[in-house]
């Protein structure tokens, strides 16, 4: 089968965990034997030029589309320049036309759609044009509001009435040139579903999946004299709630706690600051992927922390395939995951108390649950055959 991926950025341009996830499906559908391009953005391209790579058997077209700043640019630039962009992005006609363009040459079989706001709404009709079925993941909540994670002034939010044009233009274009609408939480489906959205369109909840290539747990030591192991991997922004878990973890040291903070983000040297006076914890910004897949063998929890509806977070999968259970918020989709007591814990989201009274309380039980982690058995291949049939069913 011929399949066009299309995300807003891709690797090695990353953010998210969503161009993550579109990475590991158009490498894996190629492994099955699928032709795959993928269509996405980048930075530094002249604006009539479709830059065209090949990265683990995909076909990659970037080009960049007219804007004040290309999508990788988002976290570095002010705020009147993103509601400036916002703008533009309710219909980017220079993206409709460059991705028009590179479908008209690649000619695929379905389109597969992730995070489209680099692009604008206009993806979707110029998908359409096409003739073949459209698909759309859901990854987080840009079709309902401008911040996209629903999160302002500290905390979660609901659209309220300012919103509604927004959602409701957003829901028209989708709704119309979609044939189906996938996410990886029900969460997230409800809350567009909740608002009206996609109330015509299919909707299915597809998990995502995760596959260790590490086959022996490695022993380098680090666990000699710590009783407990935390790891957190991911973004370091206010809504991922690290600085809730270094204020939680602090007190601990005595108990023989250990926490190690992987990844980067605005918040990174807050975050180092804040962890100075803890000699138990750790930032150490983005690693490789082999000492990524050590710690998550050497934790005996993965702690996730998030303040926002975080929609089915990659590290949980991540974990459960090395084995390692989970301490989550009880928000969003996170719940879907973790199940509590059986894959990990849940604790009240943004309370350091519950939070450190959940480590406490659990220190000698991640063994216990290691057992039912491995039982999750849900790896990448399973996601992407899952994938297959809807592919199938949508093109039969």
């Amino acid at each position: 089968m011929d399949i066009c991926i299309i995300s807003d950025l891709y690797p090695p341009e990353v953010i998210g965990g969503a161009e993550k996830h579109a990475h590991a499906d158009a490498s894996t559908l190629v492994e099955k034997g699928h032709s795959v391009n993928v269509i996405t953005t980048g930075a530094d391209i002249p604006l009539s030029h479709i830059r065209r790579s090949f990265h683990d058997g995909v076909d990659v077209h970037r080009f960049e589309p007219f804007n004040l700043y290309p999508p990788y640019h988002f976290q570095d630039v002010p705020s009147w320049k993103k509601a400036l962009r916002h703008g533009i992005n309710l219909w980017n006609p220079h993206a409709t036309l460059s991705i028009k363009e590179i479908l008209g040459r690649v000619d695929p079989d379905i389109i597969h759609i992730h995070n489209y706001r680099g692009f604008s709404t206009g993806v979707f009709k110029a998908a359409a044009s096409v003739g073949v079925p459209t698909i759309h993941t859901l990854h987080d909540y840009a079709s309902i509001h401008l911040r996209s994670n629903l999160f302002a002034d500290g905390e979660p939010i609901n659209p309220g009435k300012l919103a509604v044009p927004y959602y409701r233009y957003n829901d028209t274009i989708i709704s119309r040139y979609v044939d189906m609408i996938i996410a990886p939480s029900q969460f997230i489906i409800d809350k567009h579903r909740e608002l009206g959205m996609f109330k015509d369109v299919p909707c299915r909840r597809v998990q995502l999946g995760s596959t260790s290539t590490i086959t022996e747990e490695p022993d380098d030591g680090t666990s000699q004299n710590t009783r407990l192991n935390l790891l957190y991997v991911g973004q370091h922004t206010y809504e991922k709630g690290v600085d809730l878990l270094i204020d939680a973890v602090g007190p601990m040291k005595e108990k023989g706690v250990k926490l190690d903070i992987l990844g980067e983000g605005p918040e990174t040297e807050s975050l180092k600051e804040q962890a100075k006076q803890y000699e138990h914890v750790t930032v150490h910004g983005f690693v490789s992927e082999e000492k990524l897949e050590r710690k998550y063998h050497q934790a005996d929890y993965t702690v996730v922390p998030s303040r926002w509806y975080d929609n089915s977070p990659m590290v949980i999968y991540e974990s459960f395939a090395h084995n390692t259970p989970v301490i989550g918020a009880d928000i969003g989709g996170i719940p879907e995951l973790v199940d509590h007591g059986k894959r990990g814990y849940l604790f009240t989201p943004d309370d350091r108390k519950d939070l450190r009274t959940t480590i406490q309380e659990n220190m000698a039980e991640s063994t216990r649950l290691t057992d039912n982690v491995k039982n999750w058995d849900r790896s990448l291949e399973d996601h992407v055959e899952e994938l297959e049939g809807l592919y199938r069913e949508l093109t039969g």
